[in-house]
């Protein structure tokens, strides 16, 4: 995406155009395996039913790695089949690539992806299990680097009897279309190869980490977006001659998915919203902080505040040192509070609203802020909190 950003600039809709052109290309390759599957006919109709699918949307309007991690996982499954089919050392380096690929974008889902296509490379092991290792090398390699960012996935909880309730809706985004989906697919189930690949593909990911996710906290439904392209596959397979009214019907299902993510907080945030905010209040002087210890996301705030605000805006006083500096996500600030000063007027930006909004800030931040400065006014987002504070001695 570095490298992408500085061809086509950091602009929102060149930030989202990688995720489109990926679900454009996932519907053609989803295409293809559904008419390997079932014919041209049922190929058809699979990749108009992943034009239809809410998920889809969701994750195609997205700068995030998801949409081409389905990408290239659709890939390793196509490039799996042609393997089982005919093994050969071009069609292994092909998977290999894909595989690869996969895991780059997403370690944990390339993985997945890898383990899964056991239940079917094992009727040709010789020729993918060394295909398989090197395609999974990258993500390995990727996964033992990040163990010391656990901080990231600090917010996950483990696997209970909630989240097999809430399974379709997370999967799927739309509950009700998520469920029609998983219930085709099962029908879509056959014992030939093709049917052991889309299997192995599109149940064996989300298996997985959902038993991973009873012992330790890793469950995250859009990790097992991968299974997706082999699922809707099976859903058409498994439709057979009522697909034409299953796409229609999904269609309508998912009819209200498809606008609730389109609006401003459509994909449970609403981080723009800071430009309707700020802006009109600014005063010359007004500074900026943002809470240096939040457990998640505590670098994001700083992003909302770079991203939205154009000059003139409350000035980033405590920051000495940027984001993404020294190996580091969130920026490095001058010890103790110690170049707040004593402005009048001090923006606290959040991703959360706690009923303290100097919560997650070092005691020094806090003990002066909270001294000094009193809430005059509040507002509340979806993943966006921002509170006005001003002197206590002003006016």
């Amino acid at each position: 995406m570095k490298l992408f950003a500085g061809i086509a600039g950091t602009g929102t809709f060149a930030l989202r155009l990688p995720s489109l052109i990926a679900v454009i290309l996932t519907a053609v390759i989803v295409t293809d395996l559904g008419r390997r599957a079932a014919g041209d006919t049922v190929g058809l109709l699979a990749g108009l039913l992943w034009a239809v699918l809410p998920v889809v949307s969701r994750y195609g309007q997205e700068a995030r790695p998801y949409a081409i991690a389905m990408l290239f996982a659709a890939l390793a499954l196509l490039a799996l089949i042609r393997l089982l089919d005919r093994p050969g050392a071009g069609r292994a380096a092909a998977y290999a690539a894909a595989l690869a690929a996969t895991g780059v974008l997403h370690p944990l889902s390339g993985l997945l992806v890898a383990a899964g296509h056991a239940l079917a490379g094992h009727r040709a092991w010789r020729a993918w299990l060394p295909a398989a290792t090197i395609g999974s090398l990258p993500a390995v390699a990727l996964l033992l680097y990040a163990t010391r960012q656990t901080a990231q996935i600090s917010w996950i909880s483990r696997v209970g009897e909630q989240t097999l309730r809430v399974l379709p809706g997370q999967l799927f985004v739309s509950a009700i279309t998520g469920g029609m989906v998983l219930a085709l697919a099962v029908a879509g189930l056959r014992r030939d190869r093709i049917g052991w690949a889309l299997a192995a593909a599109g149940f064996a990911p989300p298996a997985l980490l959902l038993a991973a996710g009873t012992v330790t906290e890793i469950w995250v439904a859009r990790y097992v977006l991968v299974a997706m392209p082999a699922l809707v596959v099976l859903a058409a397979r498994g439709a057979g001659n009522r697909t034409v009214a299953v796409i229609g019907l999904v269609a309508l299902l998912g009819y209200p998915s498809q606008v609730d993510i389109r609006e401003p907080a459509g994909h449970g945030q609403d981080s723009a919203r800071i430009a309707q905010v700020v802006p009109p209040r600014y005063r010359d002087g007004d500074v900026a902080v943002f809470p240096d210890r939040h457990p998640s996301i505590g670098w994001a705030p700083r992003d909302i505040w770079a991203r939205y605000l154009r000059d003139p805006r409350p000035a980033d006083v405590l920051a000495v040192a940027g984001q993404r500096a020294d190996g580091r996500l969130p920026a490095t600030e001058c010890p103790e509070a110690s170049c707040l000063g004593t402005p009048d007027r001090i923006w606290v930006i959040r991703v959360d609203s706690p009923a303290d909004p100097l919560a997650d800030m070092s005691p020094a931040k806090r003990s002066r802020i909270d001294a000094g400065y009193r809430v005059t006014q509040r507002w509340s987002y979806p993943l966006l909190g921002i509170t006005l504070m001003e002197r206590r001695d002003s006016r």
